[in-house]
């Protein structure tokens, strides 16, 4: 154990201590203060005039209005410039072939990538750590955590930090150009924003299909608080395959590696086809933004065969609306109710049309309200139900900050960046200390 130790620990100074690393961590930091900064001045203004409105106050929550923002910075740094951290840790293994010298030694391949992988999952996690003074000066200020969503919030980003990290592995491992890897990593890690575009202009059914694994449709499920089993199962699942196959594909002493790559392939499509299965997913808000209230909740799990026909386009703004409003809390309910978007001369015949059918029976109308839709569909399901006045009481937390918005300033943009820089000039200074020493 000691000696895959000490291999763990060359990893993790190989992660932490390179100039990139430093470079990434400084980014970070000014990111992440300057996003809080801005969060905090945005959501404090806004406050003024809910402070003594009970009404308005319902739409301040914490997590969408400020923590959102702040770790959406991390989202576009991790797909843009985490690559260019841990691609080196293969990269420069194959260009000055010291694989096969730790080979030699007494570590075995799989214990040269999981000690690569723990060096990067630990970085990952001091990454998010450095966010966690935003969440002490919040609670400084006087405003509420949901420690729940919060907590899900940053876990979505850590699964997604995964994710790219298996994507560079796979770059690294096929590539022997540092450059050329991450080019083709970020195009990997990408190409999801491309999917989710070409979904919500409805270009193509084949898109529509692939998108239900796109991992930035994934990460929507934490963000909006979504704990959905489905999508953490995808995040693992989607993450093992690139690790998988860059381990494969990284080991020289395997004759034919066509065979481990074939069946790593089956076994992923086997675990999706799996995973499509599993529909639990439960709100973790505190407002409950996503859920229908309990009685229609219960009333919509004994409807049976429920399908419906949306004559919009997916690009309509009635659709977005209507997406967000009814078939996202739909699907917290059941997965299985099958939305299809009509296209050709029948959408432009009765174009802005809704269909519900229930085991044959069918109703229509052009409304996406809920005071529209419910009605509609119990009837055509033979269910009376009583959901009057079945709103959830949510106080909301307005907060008005005044005068102490200086702490994030010396923390983001002078003490945590002096700090990273005094931390690696020392490390780096001790290093070449004692290699002149040694000589």
């Amino acid at each position: 154990m000691k000696p895959f130790f000490l291999l763990t620990k060359k990893e993790v100074k190989d992660t932490f201590f390179s100039r990139t690393a430093l470079f990434f961590l400084l980014l970070v930091s000014f990111l992440v203060g300057y996003g809080f900064l801005t969060a905090v001045k945005l959501y404090s203004e806004q406050s003024l005039a809910a402070v003594n409105n009970l009404l308005y106050a319902r739409g301040f929550e914490p997590v969408p209005g400020l923590f959102g923002p702040v770790y959406g910075g991390l989202f576009v740094l991790f797909s843009l410039f985490l690559p260019f951290v841990i691609i080196p840790l293969i990269s420069r293994e194959k260009e000055h072939n010291t694989l096969a010298l730790l080979t030699q030694l007494p570590f075995s391949f799989k214990e040269i990538f999981i000690a690569k992988i723990i060096a990067a999952f630990l970085f990952l996690l001091f990454v998010l750590v450095l966010t966690f003074p935003c969440v002490l000066l919040w609670r400084i200020y006087g405003g509420h955590l949901p420690i729940n969503e919060l907590s899900l919030l940053i876990s979505g980003y850590l699964l997604y930090g995964m994710f790219v990290v298996a994507v560079s592995f796979f770059s690294a491992v096929l590539f022997n150009n540092t450059a050329a890897a991450s080019i083709f990593s970020i195009f990997l890690i990408t190409s999801s924003w491309i999917i989710d575009f070409g979904r919500d202009m409805n270009i193509s059914p084949l898109l529509s299909l692939i998108s239900a694994w796109s991992v930035t449709r994934l990460l929507k499920y934490f963000e909006n608080g979504i704990l959905s089993l489905s999508a953490l199962a995808d995040f693992i699942l989607i993450s093992s395959l690139f690790f998988l196959l860059a381990y494969i594909i990284l080991r020289f002493d395997l004759k034919s590696k066509w065979r481990p790559i074939s069946l790593t392939l089956i076994l992923f499509i086997f675990g999706l086809l799996m995973v499509s299965h599993l529909s639990l997913n439960f709100d973790l808000t505190e407002s409950q933004r996503n859920s229908f209230g309990p009685k229609i909740t219960r009333a919509l799990k004994k409807v049976r065969g429920l399908e419906i026909d949306v004559y919009l386009q997916g690009e309509d703004s009635r659709f977005k609306d209507y997406q967000n409003s009814f078939l996202k809390k739909l699907d917290l309910v059941r997965n299985d109710v099958r939305v299809r978007m009509m296209k050709g001369s029948e959408l432009k015949k009765n174009y802005g049309l809704f269909v519900y059918r229930v085991q044959g029976k069918t109703e229509k109308t052009y409304s996406n309200s809920e005071e529209e839709i419910f009605p509609i569909i119990f009837q055509l399901a033979g269910i009376k139900v009583d959901y009057g006045n079945e709103e959830i009481e949510y106080p909301g937390y307005p907060l008005v900050v005044k005068g102490k918005l200086s702490g994030i300033k010396y923390i983001y943009y002078l003490l945590i960046p002096l700090v990273l820089i005094a931390v690696s000039v020392s490390k780096n200074y001790k290093f070449k200390f004692k290699r002149s020493g040694a000589k």
